[in-house]
């Protein structure tokens, strides 16, 4: 480095930047930056899952375990934050990673070539498909079995939905009824969990609605909304998901648009909020371009529409304080919890006939609890509380503890086996599970009832030899513990476990237990845990 054109001593250029760090830093050129906390591996891990999921990056090759490049993964966030509005970092920050956990249609957001946003000129994409005439024919096939919109407020604001495409792109729509000879180009459904089509709802939150592009297929144009969303329409969505704006989107894919990045248009991949009075409603200009790529531009004077039924929102039940417990669910701050267990990845809370579901990155999917039995399909009424639970490692099976039965899962739905005894686990006829965890250092699955455990071999199906064995040997352990769960967050060798009510943490048949306190996911729950 030099100075005024003579070379600086190395020495004298050290001491310069050692008394540019001990400047105060209202004295600096420049703010000094706020510490943002990293992102950590499972942070990134997830981020990479979800941008795989949406069409950011190619899925990975079974046939070779191949990692994404840092170039590769730093390109594929910086397009998720254009889709999302963010600031193109480029970087899995605080923002990024909040706008992965919003509410959003399940469909990829980029289509193959037609998905290179950042080469186009206009920020519209077309998912390389169209339909090939421009009247179609649609039908409601399934409404949701519990909702707050009747069946025709439903059909009504399907038609509204559709004619703001129609009026744009010169597209008539007409609705048949059931029994006619040929079935609806568009098949519209509300369905939940997995509907046979590939692409399972996740319950309230989480993915809406999808549709399917054009093309002779007979799934072709249908379109799946989430059954279970609370869904509402109007100026104020009152806490629930509004039909009218989350239709248009997907009639838009249903017509050949793929996501869009634009700041105002309804292909935006992430839920908007309300798109207001369905009568009043007109396509943004960069989704009107984008469906007249497609079909060109709609005659001056459009044909009239079908008449409709006037639109009357659903009454809005009052807002609650957002720290009122919901009702008639409990309070998740008071008392404890039946059960908690790891499944998937996810925390589940147990209380009485609902429960809680905290996600990998710490935030809860809803504040208010799920019902037992709307989630856990099959399920009988008469079962109102889980005592254990826990998802086996060789299948994925869920399998919830009930006094001296066990209901197993597939995914959501319930076995035609079930219920079993539980002494076909092995275990002594009595009275019931008082927790379960699987360790997943060694695959072996862990039983508790009252001041004894069991080990159970998931492979041999059987209980290994020489147990029960007493709790004692768990130095430290609470004498009855009612709650465990076992967490490799972290990358520790040993797995962490945690069991009772107090946060203890160990490893299975190592002796030694040590307290610690919450951590950052089970203070986010704002939930009280009562010792063992």
């Amino acid at each position: 480095m030099e100075l005024w054109g003579a070379p600086v001593p190395p020495h004298l250029l050290l001491l310069l930047l050692l008394l540019l760090l001990l400047l105060p830093p209202q004295l600096l050129p420049l703010p000094l930056p706020s510490r943002v906390r990293d992102p950590s591996a499972q942070d990134i891990s997830l981020g990479v899952d979800w941008l795989t999921r949406y069409g950011y990056l190619p899925a990975p090759d079974p046939a070779q375990a191949q990692l994404q490049s840092q170039v590769l993964l730093r390109d594929a966030i910086q397009t998720m934050q254009r889709f999302a509005g963010l600031k193109e970092t480029g970087f899995m920050d605080q923002q990024t990673m909040a706008m992965m956990q919003k509410p959003r249609c399940s469909l990829p957001d980029l289509v193959g070539a037609a998905g290179l946003v950042r080469r186009r000129r206009r920020r519209y994409a077309l998912s390389g498909s169209m339909w090939n005439r421009r009247l179609l024919t649609w039908r409601v096939r399934s409404f949701p079995r519990a909702s707050a919109l009747s069946m025709d407020t439903i059909r009504t604001l399907m038609q509204y939905a559709l004619a703001a495409w129609g009026t744009v792109g010169g597209l008539e729509f007409r609705e048949v009824v059931t029994g006619s000879a040929a079935e609806a180009d568009i098949l519209i459904d509300f369905s939940r969990a997995y509907h046979e089509d590939g692409y399972p709802f996740d319950g309230p939150g989480g993915t809406l609605a999808h549709a399917f592009f054009p093309g002779e297929h007979p799934i072709s144009g249908d379109t799946h909304f989430d059954e279970e969303e609370a869904w509402t329409f109007g100026e104020d969505d009152g806490g629930g998901t509004d039909l009218f704006a989350v239709a248009v989107h997907e009639f838009g894919h249903a017509l050949g648009l793929a996501h869009s990045s634009a700041p105002n248009s309804i292909m935006r991949p992430f839920y908007q909020g309300p798109a207001g009075n369905p009568s009043q409603y007109h396509l943004p200009p960069d989704d009107q371009e984008g469906l007249q790529q497609l079909y060109g531009k709609g005659p001056k004077s459009p044909k009239p529409q079908p008449s409709r039924k006037p639109l009357v929102p659903p009454p809005q039940p009052p807002r609650q304080p957002p720290d009122s417990p919901s009702e008639p669910g409990p309070d998740r701050c008071v008392g404890g919890f039946d059960a908690i267990a790891n499944i998937r990845g996810e925390i589940f809370f147990f209380k009485g006939p609902w429960f809680w579901r905290l996600q990998p990155s710490g935030q809860l999917v809803s504040p208010r609890p799920a019902q037992l039995h709307r989630f856990w399909e099959g399920l009988p009424l008469t079962v109102q509380a889980i005592d254990a639970a826990y998802a086996r490692p060789r299948d994925g099976r869920i399998l919830l503890f009930d006094g001296p039965r066990v209901w197993v899962f597939k995914d959501r739905q319930l076995e035609s086996d079930s219920p079993w005894p539980l002494t076909k686990l092995g275990l002594p006829a009595g009275e019931r599970v008082d927790a379960v965890f699987t360790w997943p250092q060694n695959g072996k699955t862990y039983l508790f009832r009252g001041t004894q455990y069991w080990r159970y071999d998931e492979s041999a199906r059987s209980l290994d030899p020489g147990y029960p064995k007493p709790l004692s040997l768990w130095e430290g352990a609470p004498s009855s513990p009612d709650d465990v769960i076992s967490s490799n967050k972290g990358g520790s060798p040993g797995g962490r476990t945690w069991l009772g009510g107090r946060v203890r943490e160990g490893a299975p048949g190592r002796g030694g237990v040590r307290e610690e306190a919450p951590g950052p996911g089970l203070g986010h729950l704002g939930m009280g845990w009562r010792a063992g």
